[in-house]
């Protein structure tokens, strides 16, 4: 039986970017910005307009950058080309060639807003009078989209221990676990059948390698609802694995034998989010 691993540090949420941008001399091709002999030479070059460090390292990489200016002024191209591998090391990765699980940690960390926005409030509300006795918030990021509550018990469980670190209430249980795990090295053993009398998991299908296959444990570890809130709009799409419709999620969850599956809008979304499709969802499937 697997055992869960809790997280137990606390840190705080910063709005301050860890990371700091460096400039860097660089020659632009003489046929403009909008051909393609430019679109070719920023292919190749690109990394010097967009060279960033973190925070720790932006004195040393600042010093360096100077030195570089220097001898780019004064012609020594060589001397340019061994300062710039000394400064490559102290480079953070693109954030488009990081791992999912670090581009998560990256918006964990440096987001100042919340991904519910100005609805959070009322979809606290809704989730907070439907969860009663023992919840597993999944997926649940730094966020808590339920209320500390004398008839709740909140299980906080994700895959990103920053995230973890700084879940608004660290005083709850908090789980690392990734759901695209289950089915490919067992499941959530460390949970009894039956131990959960609602499970939750806010904007979070999306990300969901196999739906189906976490909707069945889920249904084993179930004695109650499994409630999910979703927004077609709403989600990173160069991390999420399929888009949302009630459709599709009501499909994975008649495949993992949920029974009574209903489906409303919440009615939350502003103006400007409906005119771009942005309705918020709520599914709810009874344990078969």
């Amino acid at each position: 039986m697997k055992v869960p691993e809790y997280v137990t540090n606390i840190k705080l949420r910063k709005s301050e970017w860890p990371e700091r941008h460096i400039d860097l001399p660089y020659d632009l091709p003489p046929q403009g910005f909008f051909s393609p002999e430019y679109q070719n030479w920023l292919k190749e070059n690109r990394w010097m307009i967009d060279f960033s460090v973190h925070v720790s390292d932006f004195a040393l990489a600042k010093e360096i950058a100077g030195k570089i200016w220097i001898a780019h002024k004064q012609g020594k191209q060589e001397e340019v080309k061994l300062l710039l591998e000394e400064l490559q090391p102290l480079r953070v990765i693109p954030f488009d060639k990081r791992t999912a699980l670090k581009k998560w940690v990256h918006m964990m960390v440096q987001m100042p807003g919340d991904i519910g926005g100005p609805n959070k409030k009322k979809i606290c509300e809704v989730l907070s009078k439907r969860c009663k006795g023992r919840v597993l918030e999944a997926m649940c990021g730094f966020n808590s989209y339920i209320e500390p509550s004398d008839s709740c018990e909140v299980t906080a469980l994700d895959y990103c221990r920053e995230a973890l670190e700084r879940y608004r209430y660290p005083e709850r249980k908090r789980i690392i676990f990734d759901l695209n795990e289950v089915g490919n090295n067992g499941g959530m053993e460390f949970f009894k059948d039956g131990e959960f009398d609602a499970i939750t998991i806010c904007f979070g299908f999306q990300y969901l390698e196999n739906p189906a296959v976490v909707f069945k444990e889920f249904n084993r570890i179930l004695k109650g609802k499994l409630i999910l809130v979703e927004n077609p709009r709403q989600h990173y799409e160069d991390i999420a694995c399929r888009p949302f419709t009630p459709k599709i999620c009501t499909d994975f969850l008649k495949q993992a034998s949920f029974k009574k599956i209903n489906v409303e809008d919440l009615n939350v979304a502003e103006k400007w989010e409906l005119e771009q499709g942005g309705h918020y969802f709520l599914i709810e499937a009874l344990k078969s």
